[in-house]
């Protein structure tokens, strides 16, 4: 009995901030969000998509250490996806690229990061599911364009994956292995 009281009086302060923190969230308003991407074709042309009507969220995240940190969860239809060519199009939806039939999402979940990136710019770390395999990537946040309201702007996102970690290897002699990422993330007002 003295044992679990010494256990309660050890865990009561850190419950007591634990009910003290609120969490703050802004959905991503999937209208005004997109994910474009491009990738080299015969090495001076381009292949270019784009994933409309992204969806998730930015939540902050309250710690005991004072550090203000978000979270980011987005996703993407992979049967969403717009490209100028129908062919390259139905290409891409195809067993040999995005293989829409059995992977019909793309997610990525970040890692905690410095709210004040928003407008500074910053790292953005996380894991990105795609074709079936879920791998570490690094994005970059790019300065906000409003920096006393960073969150009323478009958040732009940039980086690069490799499509050969994510199991998309063919037409190496046709594509680059390099993808290049550049996502326009706005959130809803008023949420």
């Amino acid at each position: 009995m003295k044992a679990a009281l010494a256990l309660a009086w050890l865990l009561l302060p850190g419950l007591a901030v634990a009910a003290a923190s609120s969490t703050q969230a802004w959905p991503i308003d999937p209208a005004q969000s997109q994910v474009r991407f491009g990738v080299r074709k015969f090495w001076f042309a381009h292949v270019h998509g784009t994933f409309p009507a992204l969806s998730g969220g930015l939540r902050r995240i309250d710690t005991r250490i004072d550090a203000d940190l978000g979270e980011v969860d987005a996703e993407v239809l992979v049967a969403g996806l717009q490209m100028d060519d129908a062919g390259d199009r139905a290409r891409a939806l195809g067993p040999d690229f995005f293989d829409a039939a059995r992977f019909p999402s793309i997610h990525f979940d970040s890692d905690p990061f410095p709210i004040a990136e928003l407008v500074s710019g910053g790292t953005l770390r996380g894991m990105l599911a795609l074709h079936g395999e879920r791998k570490p990537v690094t994005l970059t946040l790019q300065p906000s364009d409003c920096p006393r309201q960073p969150l009323a702007c478009v958040i732009r996102v940039r980086g690069a994956i490799s499509r050969s970690a994510f199991g998309m290897r063919d037409l190496r002699g046709v594509l680059s292995d390099k993808v290049v990422l550049d996502l326009r993330i706005r959130l809803k007002s008023g949420a």
